[in-house]
């Protein structure tokens, strides 16, 4: 185990390659909006559930983990199954089916992100766009909102959309849409300026993973980064947004920078590992006050 305390001020790099603990604080221990009970949560993405090789192999081997540890709650950050976007209904509704049914098996609530692999026939040209289940609107039906957002012990936790259909190329772009800004600019108003705030969105807003990919002068594709995110962070700029959590990318990685921590996880399953890389696992936070302290742990099969 390598342990290692960040502090405000600091602005890092670390991509995790080990079981890693580590400390995300806040400077605002003082405020009206300082949490005294403690608790912890999960965060896994990425799992794409679905009926091949031996991903339900490594969904089941998290799940006794996570069980284990005993967190609060469980956030996905988006691409639970694959693949609704190219599948016919009835194969697109039994993957939601089967994340159903595991889910279950968790000893704890589950709060469901969406990716884009949610979005039913949008690369499929036999499903038509007038079919009432086509693209979030399957997500909607079997699973709930696709944004939304919960306390929980005097934390704030968003939980985004960052999928944007298009008509064209990969049938999506990363980019909050304006519904979701203006329920944000109300949800906002009405939060205290000091209350500690979380958001899931499965596309990231900032990562290097591209730099890495393609080259330090490199830019992120349009499926690959929040097209609006600039608007989206003047939001929050008087606001205690204080971690940030991301998925798509299948990429391990934790950033720091203006006082914000960026946390981008691997898939739950190696199948989805990438170059760059190869482990799959998952992350535990835990407060302490006003502070998170994470472990990344790894989701392997023997």
């Amino acid at each position: 185990m390598m342990t290692k305390k960040l502090r405000a001020g600091t602005s890092f790099l670390f991509l995790m390659l080990l079981y890693v603990t580590c400390f995300i604080t806040s400077g605002n221990a003082q405020s009206k909006s300082t949490t005294s009970d403690s608790f912890s949560f999960a965060f896994i993405t990425d799992i794409h559930l679905d009926y091949k090789g031996n991903t339900l192999k490594y969904f089941d081997k998290a799940i006794k983990t996570i069980n284990r540890l005993g967190p609060d709650f469980i956030i996905t950050g988006g691409d639970n199954i694959i693949d609704a976007t190219r599948s016919d209904e009835s194969h697109a509704d039994s993957l939601y089916n089967l994340y159903l049914s595991q889910i279950k098996r968790f000893n704890f609530p589950v709060y469901t992100g969406i990716g884009n692999h949610e979005s039913f026939g949008v690369n499929n040209p036999k499903i038509s766009p007038d079919n009432p289940l086509y693209g979030k609107k399957m997500f909607e039906s079997r699973i709930g909102k696709r944004y939304y957002s919960f306390v929980h012990k005097g934390w704030k936790f968003f939980m985004i959309d960052g999928i944007k259909a298009t008509s064209s190329g990969n049938r999506y772009i990363g980019c909050i849409d304006d519904e979701q800004m203006n329920w944000l600019k109300q949800e906002l108003i009405l939060t205290d300026s000091l209350t500690p705030i979380v958001v899931c969105c499965h596309i990231p807003f900032i990562s290097s993973y591209k730099k890495f990919e393609l080259g330090s002068l490199a830019g992120n594709p349009e499926n690959d980064g929040i097209s609006n995110s600039i608007d989206f962070f003047k939001l929050f700029e008087h606001h205690n947004l204080k971690l940030l959590l991301q998925g798509h990318f299948h990429f391990l990685e934790v950033l720091y920078a203006n006082d914000i921590y960026y946390v981008t996880g691997p898939s739950l399953t190696a199948r989805w590992g990438n170059k760059f890389t190869r482990k799959s696992g998952l992350f535990i936070f835990k407060s302490e006050g006003n502070d998170l302290k994470w472990e990344f742990i790894e989701n392997m099969l023997e």
